[in-house]
Order: structure tokens, then C-alpha cells, then sequence
């Protein structure tokens, strides 16, 4: 998958203001840098178990949506929270049971106080097998768990979106959300891309 997508289903247009690059370059490095911190002692005596990042380097707030467990429970749960943030939840195995800590997490990631890019994120730490992590562009949390793989992967939006900066001028961006599997973290990174087109590439 490229960088940048060559087709989109559509351009969907916002009312939020674009941050200027210089901003959302430093936003995006703070970011980044954030530590995410580890486990704590009472999560890691349980049987099965997953520490989950979800970092969100973008300048819109998430919500979560819905939740699917096939087996286990949040030692964590996640919550929403706002532009710019880094936090963790955490999965384990059911009380008074053996079991995996397996399932998914949906969100909106509000764009303006209508629109919101949707994705679902699964984590997986099964009683047998291989931990796995995946990502879907959708509001259900079982599309999620459904997507998880051991390579994990990553999306781009299907549609680009547009706003306007602070001087009024046309800014496009798409989403890029990525899962990579691990136990401490499981790491979830979802990004605000400008998008440039082809014409404007071949300027430079």
C-alpha cells in the first residue's frame, strides 16, 4: 500500500481549521516522543494479558464506539480523549478463568462536531496461538478483531478531507491508522497525512 492514495472513494469536506505544518509537525513530534508507559505488576500475574497503545497524532478528539470481546476483558478500558495524546488500555483473561484476552475496540475520530473517521482495532493474546493485531476502517469492534493478523497492517481513509487553515486556503488530508502487535505495548498510531497530489509532487 502506498504512502499516499492514488484513488479515493470521495473528498468529504469539514468545517474544522487545518493546522499550519510548522504546527502540526512539532504537535506530531512531541507526540511521538510521549513515553507510553508499561504494565503494571497486578495486569502481568494474569494468565493472558496485553499492554495497548493508542497513540493519536492528529488535531481531532476520539470517542470510543463499541466493544467486542471473544474471550477476556479490559483490565484498562479505553475512554476517549483529546488531539495530540498518547494513552493505554490493557486486556486480560476473564476472572476465575483460563482463558485468552481476545477481541476489538472501535472509535470516531471526530474531524468536526459532524463528521467523524471511523476505525476498529483488534488485539489478540489467545489461549493458543500467535498474538495479533489489526485495524478496519469501521465503527463495529468485531470488524476489528476480525481484521487482527500477526504481521498486524495499517489503513489510509477511503475518502480524503478538506478544510481550511487560519488564511482561508483549501488544506487536504487523509487518516492513517496502524496496529503492530506486541504484549507491552500493542502498539495503535493513528496519524493526520497532508496529501499531496501527483501534479503538485512533480513541482518539486
Amino acid at each position: 500500500m502506498s504512502d499516499s492514495p492514488t484513488s479515493s472513494n470521495g473528498i468529504i469536506e469539514i468545517l474544522s481549521i487545518i493546522l499550519d505544518p510548522l504546527t502540526m509537525l512539532k504537535k506530531t513530534i512531541d507526540t511521538v516522543q510521549e513515553i507510553i508507559p508499561g504494565a503494571d505488576d497486578d495486569l502481568k500475574e494474569k494468565f493472558h494479558w496485553i499492554n495497548c497503545s493508542l497513540k493519536n497524532i492528529t488535531q481531532f478528539n476520539y470517542t470510543v464506539v463499541d466493544n467486542y470481546f471473544s474471550s477476556g476483558r479490559y483490565w484498562k478500558a479505553p475512554e476517549g480523549d483529546k488531539a495530540f495524546s498518547s494513552v493505554t488500555f490493557s486486556c486480560c483473561n476473564g476472572d476465575g478463568a483460563i482463558t485468552g484476552a481476545t477481541g476489538g475496540t472501535a472509535f470516531n475520530l471526530w474531524l468536526d462536531s459532524q463528521q467523524s473517521f471511523d476505525f476498529a482495532v483488534g488485539w489478540t493474546d489467545p489461549l493458543v496461538g500467535s498474538m495479533k493485531a489489526g485495524v478496519v476502517e469501521s465503527a463495529v469492534a468485531e470488524a476489528g478483531y476480525d481484521a487482527a493478523t500477526r504481521e498486524g497492517g495499517h489503513i489510509q481513509s477511503k475518502n480524503l478531507y478538506v478544510g481550511k487553515d487560519e488564511k482561508g486556503n483549501p488544506s487536504k488530508f487523509y487518516i492513517r491508522v496502524s496496529a503492530s502487535p506486541g504484549k507491552d505495548p500493542m502498539s495503535f498510531v493513528v496519524q493526520q497525512v497532508p496529501y499531496v497530489a501527483e501534479d503538485d509532487k512533480n513541482k518539486y
